[in-house]
């Protein structure tokens, strides 16, 4: 398995400043497999969710980077069944056909999934087969273009790809960030989420349109976030509640309105959202399934930087895993929960086909 390493310190590709260097119940609780060092993991499954993903004929992954596991969900015969996999900080996840990347703390996985058993195609082995050490950028959304994998490179303020001789390779950054220092490593706007479209990149979400260092934690990061507008250059939407996970499905763009605990569709010709359903956590992480949204949960402290003083005041009890959504009516018709071991999720992603899915049996450590 080949690794990149990146030089240190960290550094922009391309920039002459800098040298070149190197059937269950819906109530029924699952415990998880054991895993050496590991907090235990328990589930909670609501309405139809086993149902749901049984007939998806598919696998959903979620990362929970407060306890560190890459987290593969499947019900092939009807009965939930859990796989995980220790990493450090898992983030954002991304697939293209028979590629799974995962963002960690310093490093960028593209991982295989192929046939685990000649006799069972569906029995899939993910394997990593290329790590590129980025150092710590803060990596948050992964999405693949026509040209490869892109990240949200949150400490750089900028969209960026891995790079063979640097850190990585600036692709694109905010218009309000041109005149700023760019080059050093301190997170302005949060820019957290990344979407593309055919297959190429689109949209991103920040936290606030400011370039001084920290601007976003200093700021009213309930209302100033924003959707922005990657082909244009410019900010699409504004409003919005510590954005993030852009996707486009069916016809239109959808995100995260985080700090409401909302899934929202975005109307660009009068720039504005539309929140379609509020749910009982800080909502991060999305993909689509057919007519069915997966939505993050994540239950944040109290004071925490990334706390939602709105939500916790809407519902009495805060949940973390994924909701499942009727989108075309806002209705949510199944949940898995964290009750122990994952009280923050990043991302979910679905693998379609892939009905048993299992990882190396060894841990990724720190």
């Amino acid at each position: 398995m080949p690794v990149r390493k990146s030089p240190q310190p960290l550094q922009p590709a391309g920039d002459s400043r800098y040298t070149r260097t190197m059937p269950t119940s819906s109530r029924r609780r699952l415990a998880s497999p054991p895993i050496v060092g590991a907090r235990p993991i328990e589930l909670r499954v609501r309405g139809d969710f086993v149902e749901w993903l049984a007939a998806s004929g598919g696998t959903l992954a979620v990362t929970t980077y407060n306890s560190g596991k890459l987290a593969l969900f499947s019900a092939p015969d009807g009965t939930l069944t859990a796989s995980y996999w220790s990493l450090p900080r898992p983030m954002g996840m991304a697939v293209s056909g028979n590629q799974l990347a995962v963002a960690t703390r310093d490093l960028l996985w593209q991982m295989e999934i192929a046939a685990n058993d000649a006799a069972a195609e569906a029995n899939q082995l993910i394997t990593p087969r290329q790590v590129d050490a980025t150092g710590r950028l803060d990596a948050h959304d992964l999405a693949f273009d026509r040209r490869g994998l892109l990240f949200a490179n949150t400490r750089f303020n900028c969209v960026a790809r891995p790079s063979e001789r640097a850190s990585f390779k600036r692709t694109w950054q905010p218009p309000f960030m041109a005149d700023a220092a760019t080059n050093t490593a301190v997170d302005c706007c949060h820019l957290n989420g990344i979407g593309v479209r055919e297959g190429r990149l689109a949209m991103a979400t920040a936290f606030c349109e400011r370039s001084e260092p920290a601007a976003w934690r200093a700021g009213d990061r309930f209302a100033s976030g924003v959707l922005l507008d990657v082909r244009q250059n410019r900010v699409a939407v504004r409003g919005l509640s510590m954005p993030h996970s852009p996707r486009w499905h069916d016809g239109q763009w959808w995100l995260c309105d985080s700090g409401r605990g909302a899934l929202a569709t975005v109307h660009l010709g009068r720039e504005i959202f539309e929140p379609v359903i509020e749910l009982p956590g800080m909502t991060r992480g999305l993909t689509f399934v057919g007519d069915r949204a997966v939505v993050g949960l994540s239950r944040i402290r109290k004071r925490h930087i990334l706390d939602a003083p709105p939500v916790r005041e809407r519902w009495p009890r805060l949940r973390s895993g994924v909701a499942v959504v009727d989108y075309a009516r806002g209705v949510e018709t199944g949940s898995l929960e964290f009750v122990r071991g994952g009280r923050e999720v990043y991302d979910a992603a679905f693998l379609p086909g892939v009905t048993a899915a299992t990882f190396p049996t060894e841990a990724v450590g720190a």
